[in-house]
């Protein structure tokens, strides 16, 4: 109590840079940090932030979501660029990046919001657009529609297409709003506040801000969350401090379902996982008929050898799963700049003090400084071509953004599977047995047959197990080759490469590289 603190005379608050508080710290005080486990990812994590268009503060937003496991990143003012023609934004390697729009020439046509959705096996993002606007984003996330909007101050064109827009169930509504209104923040209604205020409650939308807790460092609450899923809830995160005027706002959405894991491809990378998936062929292989008399009987070997290889390698082997991580020049330096802006964001909660200002530029100076070094010592790197090809390789991108909707004709496509059966339609559909030329064959008898032989050639053989690690798994259809040896004296050749050609979902390393 007797301790006065002397803004003549400042010095660093004390600052927790730790990713594991000690045992003798308040956990109040610490970040809440939410384990990386697939059970706990019923809750969905969503990370609010306007970034004002300042490069550094769009970059620190991008890796404090990644380090806090975000689900969800909206961005509002995300800065953008235009060279030589193409559209430059943010990214990052653990998200993938939607825009409310394709392209843009300049200041008046670049989008005002990002969203970013982690790259996840639990998360399936489609992308919609009831208007053409550049200021707000709508994605549906497993089911749940996730709308980012902006308004600029003093325009209304946003706000004008939100009011008309009818909300669906599972909805969430965030973002930068520039208005005011009793509901969030004790004062005068203004901008449009009340009007706001009305269409949420006619709508069944909840706010899930905090009253009166301030989101920009004017002390206004203007950016908002609006949700009609149960128990969702919001926070403002100091510790999330981006390095903009605006606060970030912590959505949690609980009891969320995560969608099904796709069928992945399979590992077999010890000499154990290899001699499981070899003693499971043989059980199995004594309950596959193999009667291959007719062509129907064929086909249902060829299945079931398929069954049989596939689940021996999944019970065997390991799914491979694709990891991400984080912004790969984030240094210890810039964690710490961030965690020095952030305890003298506490002291000055506003944020215009000196102290806040010097500290907010460091923290810019920093994340430039350690982009520029982490490229630099990138290219610094090369030694010959291959090394400049990886680099190529890893960096080359389809492009920034997410595929949008698709429109063909006067239809608008929005989900992956109505992309997928409209791309199906356009290729493989638009032609009909009435296109077809008229028969110029003569007449042949078809009750010949060709006679095959019942036992595999050497030929197809080495076509099948002996063409490197460029072909489908030959190191695991060279194992169950060997233990489906007895079986394959008894069927046709074409069985066996059947059901080779249908194990395209199952790996396994190269010998150089298993044995190395």
């Amino acid at each position: 109590m007797g301790a006065i603190y002397e803004p003549a005379a400042p010095s660093t608050p004390c600052i927790v840079v730790a990713t594991t508080p000690p045992h003798s710290c308040d956990a109040t005080l610490m970040p809440r940090c939410f384990p990386r486990n697939r059970s706990d990812r019923r809750i969905l994590r969503i990370f609010q932030a306007n970034v004002g268009k300042i490069p550094p503060a769009h970059d620190c937003a991008l890796a404090l979501a990644d380090s806090e496991q975000y689900d969800i990143i909206l961005l509002q003012e995300p800065w953008t660029g235009l060279k030589d023609g193409r559209c430059l934004t943010k990214t990052h390697q653990a998200y993938d990046t939607f825009s409310p729009v394709n392209d843009w020439d300049g200041r008046d046509t670049r989008p005002r919001v990002m969203t970013y959705v982690r790259r996840s096996a639990g998360l399936v993002a489609d992308q919609k657009r009831p208007a053409a606007t550049r200021d707000i984003l709508w994605l549906t996330v497993n089911g749940i529609t996730v709308v980012n909007f902006y308004r600029q101050p003093y325009h209304d064109g946003a706000l004008e297409i939100l009011l008309q827009w009818t909300v669906p169930d599972k909805c969430l509504v965030a973002g930068d709003f520039n208005a005011k209104h009793p509901s969030w923040q004790a004062g005068r209604r203004e901008d449009r506040g009340e009007e706001i205020a009305f269409w949420a409650m006619d709508n069944r939308l909840g706010l899930l801000n905090p009253v009166d807790v301030p989101t920009n460092a004017h002390g206004n609450t203007v950016d908002l969350a609006f949700c009609n899923i149960p128990l969702a809830d919001a926070v403002v995160e100091d510790h999330l401090a981006t390095g903009s005027d605006h606060f970030t706002l912590s959505i949690t959405l609980p009891g969320q379902v995560l969608a099904p894991l796709p069928i992945g491809k399979i590992h077999l990378n010890s000499d154990e996982e290899l001699k499981r998936f070899i003693e499971l062929v043989e059980a199995g292989a004594a309950f596959i008929p193999i009667t291959t008399a007719s062509p129907s009987e064929l086909d249902s070997f060829a299945s079931a050898l398929v069954n049989l290889l596939g689940c021996a390698a999944r019970a065997a082997g390991r799914p491979a799963r694709k990891t991400t991580h984080g912004a790969r020049w984030w240094t210890e330096e810039c964690a710490k700049a961030a965690a020095n802006y952030r305890a003298w964001r506490r002291v000055h909660s506003l944020g215009f003090d000196r102290e806040v200002q010097l500290a907010k530029r460091e923290l810019h100076s920093v994340v430039r400084r350690a982009k520029r070094l982490y490229w630099r010592n990138l290219i610094d790197s090369f030694t010959d071509s291959a090394s400049v090809f990886r680099a190529v390789r890893w960096l080359k991108s389809p492009g920034p953004f997410q595929a949008p909707p698709l429109q063909i004709d006067d239809r608008v496509y929005e989900t992956q599977l109505e992309k997928a059966t409209a791309l199906r339609q356009a290729t493989l559909e638009r032609r009909t047995a009435n296109d077809d030329i008229p028969d110029p064959w003569i007449s042949v008898n078809t009750d010949r047959t060709i006679p095959f032989t019942d036992r595999v050639s050497p030929e197809t053989r080495d076509a099948t197990l002996r063409t490197g690690n460029t072909s489908l798994v030959p190191t695991i259809l060279r194992c169950g080759c060997s233990a489906l040896s007895g079986m394959r004296s008894e069927v046709s050749s074409t069985s066996y490469i059947k059901a080779a050609s249908g194990l395209a979902t199952i790996r396994s390393p190269s010998e150089k590289q298993k044995w190395s």
